[in-house]
């Protein structure tokens, strides 16, 4: 670690949570300051062993929030506590007021301009006011389907269409995350879940309108649908054998129009047994670019990644909510040795 290390709080010690402390505490720009849960069981231990593991920083003592960090200057915060802006603006507002720049994982947060523009405004004017940024990201959104087609059209003269299609092996991942897909449900049960708002990825939209913004078309004809995607055959799952005829996953799509004209489509399939994962990109225009990426990019891990890595670009952006487009692009650092 350098006298310059970045200092770092996090908040949110889930499963991503857990991942973003330990490349933290492996980086040797950084240095981790805070850690915070409101977990009883986690509360007043240490992160190391909240971690089981030892490494310089492990020491710091996990506490219930922000207020009980002591001030100090420079600090990011690393967030990842909920998918939802309204459940956790109080959170993020709570760091800014503290003079902390935030990068988060809330998937509303990655572009809220249009589905809650009341909670984007309130948490800009506090973030400008504060001077410090904020952003959210993560793998999608916040690169896969959003920044990396952004990126990739810097190859070209003229985009007049972008198409998205990630496909995820929900076999391959966690077993919240085959849950949020409704692996093994009746396909009563997803249409009941669907209609209550409780199933589906939640940040497609965001995704598809941050394109359509960065590259100048209006984001306010968005449309997304989701379906089903049925076992056909006895697949294996974290809960058990999902048989024939029952949920293995989703199908989600949205798609921005532009005077009746599509211009943004992102297709994301994640369902048990879909394999094999891949994301595809593909810009029609002058010229026409795809870019593949076999295998997929690994949600949990890069998102971990994402977060620790836009850490150095969110310090030196312009104060405010920004999206991931107006950042320089995140990387990596070296690794204590």
């Amino acid at each position: 670690m350098t006298d310059s290390a970045v200092q770092v709080a996090h908040v949110g010690l889930g499963a991503i949570g857990r991942e973003v402390v330990r490349l933290v505490l492996r980086r040797a720009d950084l240095r981790l300051v805070a850690a915070c849960d409101i977990s009883p069981e986690l509360v007043g231990t240490t992160i190391g062993s909240a971690l089981g593991e030892s490494t310089d920083g492990a020491d710091v003592t996990i506490v219930t929030s922000l207020a009980e960090v002591p001030a100090t200057d420079d600090l990011v915060v690393t967030h990842t506590t909920s998918s939802s802006l309204a459940r956790c603006l109080p959170e993020l507002l709570a760091a800014v007021e503290a003079g902390a720049h935030v990068v988060s994982s809330c998937e509303e947060l990655s572009y809220p301009w249009v589905q809650a523009p009341e909670e984007a405004a309130r948490l800009d004017a506090a973030a400008k006011e504060a001077g410090v940024s904020v952003v959210g990201t993560g793998v999608n959104p916040g690169f896969a389907m959003d920044y990396l087609p952004v990126v990739l059209s810097g190859a070209t003269k003229q985009v007049d269409s972008v198409k998205v299609h990630r496909v995820q092996d929900a076999g391959e991942r966690r077993k919240p995350l085959q849950a949020k897909v409704g692996a093994g449900i009746t396909a009563d049960e997803f249409d009941r879940r669907v209609s209550d708002g409780g199933m589906g990825h939640v940040g497609l939209t965001e995704s598809a309108q941050a394109v359509a913004a960065a590259l100048g078309w209006d984001a306010s004809d968005t449309t997304e649908t989701i379906q089903p995607v049925i076992a056909a055959t006895a697949t294996a799952s974290a809960f058990g054998t999902i048989e024939p005829g029952r949920i293995a996953g989703i199908d989600q799509v949205a798609v921005v129009r532009v005077d009746g004209v599509e211009r943004v489509r992102l297709h994301l399939q994640m369902a048990v047994g879909i394999g094999p994962s891949q994301d595809d990109i593909w810009l029609t225009g002058d010229p026409d670019l795809h870019l593949t990426v076999p295998g997929g990019l690994h949600g949990d891990l890069v998102t971990a990644a994402a977060l620790v890595n836009t850490i150095g670009s969110i310090r030196h952006a312009e104060p405010g909510l920004r999206v991931m487009s107006e950042l320089r692009p995140p990387r990596p650092a070296p690794t204590r040795g």
